[in-house]
């Protein structure tokens, strides 16, 4: 067992909501990172005898225990996202774009779970062109947001977001998201924001048109509490009200508490803190009031 402090990753369009997770934090928080195996973003481990490493160190000792050998840093990653403004429009490299543009084996596909809808009632999600010269006409013409499809987003709205999708959360939106692989984003536009020193953000038009895949269009499920929701590499199920919890499965399971409290071999459950379970693990003497429980469901995938 092993308790995660969250990591506040500040942004330019981050927001407010978050900060009742991060005390003294009075920045724009555009993630909350509640497990993340990234070296630059890991999570601090708050018990046991690694206390005080990142889960990016203890990984790398620990993978083989964990039934995780084939990865080069964990595979999930999991955060809240506070969207008081869009997001680029960007694509994730699934693994083929991700081996040719980064020399790395696996690309990155997420998943979004809406706690809060988007003000406008819709995601930039999918493409409208069809071909990836079309999408290089319109970032030419400056016409990216035309280029992008649209989803309509309602409160627990579910949807995956394939390695290769054009995307981008829209502002007013709160986010549970899970990752699966690597860390690389490509940015096609920046509605021409620039940050407090006047800079703007650095876009990657070259990799983000090798990346795209225009002809996929994601699909919006609504989420029901206590159903697993499976994806090709993990699956998720958010629970609520329960007196502790055992890990019944063959793999480690990621519990992300967003209300909770009791004891976990002496720190205190609250919002905000992660656990990882190894199977047949137990957390005990804890109520968890509402959390998200993620794990991955394939184990011998490509690593990089």
């Amino acid at each position: 067992m092993y308790i995660l402090e969250p990591v506040a990753h500040n942004t330019i369009w981050g927001g407010t909501k978050l900060s009742g997770y991060i005390p003294g934090n009075s920045g724009q928080v555009g993630h909350l990172y509640l497990v993340n195996g990234h070296k630059e973003m890991s999570n601090v481990i708050a018990d046991g005898p690694y206390r005080g490493k990142n889960l990016w160190e203890v990984f790398a000792e620990k993978k083989r225990d964990w039934g995780m050998e084939a990865y080069d840093e964990f595979p999930l990653t999991i955060a809240l996202v506070d969207a008081a403004e869009h997001l680029s429009i960007q694509v994730h490299p699934d693994d083929t774009a991700a081996e040719r543009l980064e020399h790395k084996r696996t690309g990155k596909t997420e998943s979004w779970l809406f706690l809060d809808a988007p003000e406008s009632g819709w995601i930039y999600a999918g493409c409208r062109c069809k071909t990836k010269e079309d999408v290089e006409k319109a970032v030419a013409e400056e016409k990216m947001e035309g280029a992008t499809g649209r989803l309509e987003i309602r409160e627990n709205d579910y949807v995956c977001i394939e390695a290769g999708t054009l995307h981008a959360i829209t502002s007013g939106s709160l986010v549970y998201e899970i990752e699966y692989g690597s860390d690389y984003t490509y940015r096609f536009y920046d509605y021409n924001r620039k940050d407090r020193e006047g800079n703007s953000r650095e876009l990657h038009i070259h990799k983000a048109v090798q990346a795209v895949r225009p002809e996929i269009m994601p699909k919006v499920k609504q989420f029901s509490e206590d159903i697993w929701f499976s994806e090709k590499y993990y699956e998720i199920c958010r629970k609520r009200n329960i007196c502790g919890y055992k890990n019944m499965s063959r793999t480690l399971e990621c519990i992300s508490v967003m209300d909770g409290s009791g004891d976990c071999n002496g720190y205190a459950i609250r919002g905000g803190r992660s656990i990882l379970l190894l199977p047949g693990e137990e957390l005990k003497e804890a109520i968890i009031y509402d959390a998200f429980i993620a794990r991955l469901k394939k184990t011998d995938g490509k690593t990089g």
